[in-house]
């Protein structure tokens, strides 16, 4: 496949537009456009269609953009990588999950860090969805996720460990500090996380386990963090990683409550793509730090 042709179409589908995408690069719309035909020709199928005055990808084309972006934002990096290493430097580019940013990474890094004073180290914050599509497209040099089902053809997943989830309500709440089958937790209103959320998908993946109805739906948030704190403030309930809420109970702002025969654990993963190397030194520093 021809690669100028491939970055011509990947602009043409990132932009939504055949006249965007000759502007940018600086050539004709119609040179644009005969390039794209020619690429279908090669390929033996439509890539887009008129849709008003821009352009509608089909299901082949939605694939090739998404393979032609991961190609050229991985052109991208090697560039990048290159004048770092004439310019003796290091960077690291970690995509993480709320749990493992606010509460496994930071001493990780700080550790890193003072070891390696000339690494700068970049962390993005986002849910699994996000984190993972980042590691794809060779935004970042890896990822961290918590979720309790995984599996993507070009990604690779290492257990780094376990974490408990509890469900928690404010200590005036009905429930706080009984157990009780899942079916009398499904009457109660809850607190929803967004989709593409893994708490989301282990709230799900629990009830739909033991043939039960999902909970009332009560409000959905954005974030572990803003969830926790609309229970704190006295409305429903919530599911949490442990270490997000032990401080609270501790304390007195949160109860739990206990629900038969459920024990809720999803693991921490590195996202790494199947196609790289070994190990980054990062992860073999995160792997012997966590086992000490």
């Amino acid at each position: 496949m021809n690669l100028h042709t491939l970055r011509i179409f990947t602009n043409v589908a990132k932009l939504g537009s055949i006249t965007e995408a000759a502007n940018l690069l600086h050539i004709s719309q119609p040179a644009v456009t005969a390039q794209i035909r020619k690429l279908e020709r090669e390929l033996g199928v439509k890539l887009i269609t008129g849709k008003g005055r821009g352009i509608q990808l089909t299901s082949e084309g939605e694939f090739l953009y998404e393979q032609g972006l991961r190609l050229f934002q991985l052109e991208e990096q090697i560039d990048e990588k290159f004048k770092i290493f004439l310019e003796k430097q290091e960077k690291v580019q970690i995509a993480s999950s709320y749990i493992s940013t606010n509460y496994i990474l930071p001493p990780i890094i700080a550790g890193y860090k003072l070891e390696n004073p000339g690494v700068d180290v970049y962390v993005s914050l986002g849910n699994v969805q996000s984190v993972e599509r980042r590691v794809l497209n060779y935004e970042v040099d890896f990822g961290f996720v918590v979720q309790s089902n995984i599996g993507h053809e070009d990604l690779h997943f290492g257990k780094i460990m376990d974490i408990p989830f509890w469900f928690v309500v404010h200590p005036t709440h009905p429930l706080a500090d009984k157990q009780i089958s899942i079916f009398e937790l499904s009457e109660h209103d809850f607190i929803y996380r967004e989709r593409g959320s893994s708490t989301l998908d282990l709230l799900e993946a629990i009830f739909y386990t033991h043939n039960c109805p999902l909970p009332k739906f009560g409000i959905q948030m954005q974030g572990v963090l803003e969830s926790i704190k609309v229970v704190e403030a006295g409305y429903g309930m919530a599911l949490a990683p442990a270490c997000s809420v032990d401080e609270a109970l501790a304390q007195g702002r949160l109860a739990r409550v206990f629900v038969e025969q459920v024990e809720v654990n999803q693991s921490l993963y590195i996202c790494t793509r199947k196609m790289d190397g070994s190990d980054h030194p990062f992860i073999r520093y995160l792997r012997k730090n966590l086992i000490e």
